[in-house]
Formats: structure tokens, sequence, C-alpha cells
């Protein structure tokens, strides 16, 4: 039982985890190991006697209990934010100007996270608060700023090109042995992500294969996070975005076992806020994304 004590400790690191839905981004974030960070998960489930996250090969989603929990405590834990932050501010004569940021989940934890430390040491007197959010709904309130993925016939002409991407099957090397073409993947264990920009289906319809027929079918294991990681540790073949996997890629956790087969996907853009009153520090954040994108390469390295 959790008794009269609240447990913060562990709710901090439930927060983290359920806001950047996966437990190493939230080790990350606070500073701990991941292993620290799930067992303070399972010590909170245990008091509460229900399952917060449904644990998939490595990765993690939340339940229906974590995803009534974190809707509960979310904005409590932004108001605790904002009252520390600004009595560091005080005590400090120091004014940072917040720039709120939405994006989608699993590119805050798998582009943006990674970068944000070289942000904020660009901009030291800015304070990003990110939002990670399904929801790509960048006239909600209190939006400065919004990186949202689809097609450009989806988004006004505010929007700015942030990322391009390309989708192809990736696996752990030891999975690609044997796979010469698209047929070959038929027998082979196959990822799918529920809302991903392609499906198998599309992609095997693309190289001549009705998947109806052959009888092919995809487990599927979300968000994109999990995904990725299942791939990596070697469960089966993933159809991913060249920029949510850049790092397993550059590492050699994953590899395209069909080089030439990339399509190309949807694009990221930048939206700034719909109400039309833009504030210098999320044009700072604006530009400096855009730079590092440049920086980097617009178009993916792995087709």
């Amino acid at each position: 039982m959790l008794g009269s004590n609240l447990p913060l400790r562990a709710l901090v690191v439930f927060e983290a985890s359920a806001r950047l839905g996966s437990f190493r981004a939230a080790a990350d974030e606070l500073g701990l190991t991941p292993s620290a960070v799930s067992h303070q998960v399972r010590s909170l489930e245990a008091g509460l006697g229900v399952d917060l996250f449904e644990r998939i090969g490595r990765g993690v989603t939340l339940s229906q209990d974590g995803r009534d929990l974190f809707a509960g405590i979310r904005d409590g834990f932004e108001l605790v934010k904002r009252a520390v932050e600004a009595t560091r501010r005080r005590r400090s004569g120091r004014t940072l100007q917040v720039v709120r940021l939405q994006t989608p989940p699993s590119f805050a934890s798998r582009w943006l996270l990674p970068r944000l430390p070289a942000l904020l040491a660009a901009h030291p007197g800015i304070d990003i608060r990110v939002n990670a959010d399904k929801d790509q709904r960048p006239n909600a309130t209190g939006v400065d700023l919004a990186i949202v993925y689809g097609d450009a016939r989806a988004w006004d002409t505010r929007a700015t090109r942030l990322l391009d991407e390309t989708i192809q099957p990736l696996c752990a090397p030891a999975l690609a042995d044997g796979i010469h073409g698209p047929r070959d993947l038929l027998s082979r264990p196959l990822i799918g992500t529920r809302g991903n920009a392609m499906s198998w289906r599309s992609w095997f319809r693309r190289h001549g294969i009705d998947v109806d027929r052959t009888g092919a079918a995809a487990m599927e294991l979300d968000p994109s996070d999990v995904a990725i990681e299942a791939a990596a540790k070697g469960l089966g073949i993933v159809l991913e975005s060249s920029v949510l996997t850049e790092d397993e890629m550059r590492e050699g956790r994953l590899a395209a076992p069909l080089p030439g087969h990339a399509i190309s996907g949807p694009a990221y853009w930048l939206l700034p806020s719909a109400t039309g009153d833009g504030q210098a520090g999320a044009e700072l954040v604006r530009t400096w994304l855009l730079d590092r994108a440049a920086a980097e390469g617009l178009s993916a390295r792995y087709s």
C-alpha cells in the first residue's frame, strides 16, 4: 500500500517515463540508470496494485491505468516546475524566456532530446518546455513552436520544412543474412507500428507483392521507439524512418538488408504559434533547429 506518504520520487520517474515514452530517455533526463528508473516504476506499480506500463521486449508503452494516472498528474507537475523555475529566477536575478515546443513523442525522444543540451548551451537564456504529444494540433493554447509530421498539404503556408526522411526495412545485422530481395522478407519476422506513415502491406504492394495471398503478417509494437528497440535487439525486421533510427544505424545496431529499396516518406515541419504573437525566444529556437538540421543534412543518409 502507498499509505499516507506520497511516493514523490517514483511519481517523478513515472511522469518522465510517460512523457518521453521511454525508460532510457527518462533515465537520461533524470540522471539515473535505466534499471533505477525501472525499479522506481515497479515500486509505484506495486503500491498502486496496477500495471502502469505494458512491457514489450525491452520497450514499454503506457497501459490504460498508466494513461489515466499520467493525465491526472501531468498538469500538476508542470505547475510545480513553473513555480520552482520562477523561484530560481527570482533568486538569481535572471529572467529566462520560456519557449513551449510541441513535438511527436518518438521524435522528441529519438531526435530532439539528444540535441537539447547543445540547444540550451547555445541559448542559456531560454527555458525549453517540451510537450511530446501524439495529438498534432499546433494551434493548441500555449504552444510557441510545433514540430509536426506529414505531407506538405496537411499544413498551411506558415510551415517550414525541417527534416526529410526515407522509410525502409531495418533489422539487427545478424538478421540481414540471406535477404536478397523483397520476397525474402515474407519468411522473416516483421514488426509493424500502428499509425506509421507506411505499412508493410503498402511497402510490399509497391514492390509487386500481394501480402493477402502470401499470408505475411507483422507483429504490432507501439510506439515507434519500442518497435525500433525491438528490431535492434533482433526481434524482427521493422519498417521505419531514417530520422528516428539515426543513432542505431550509426552505431551499427540496425542495418538495411535491402539497400536501394528505401521510399521517400513524409517530412517534419516547423510551425510557429497560431496566434501570430511570435517571440524572440521561439525564433531563436526555430533558427537553431533549422541550422542543426541543415548541418546534419536534410536528406536521409541511410538509403
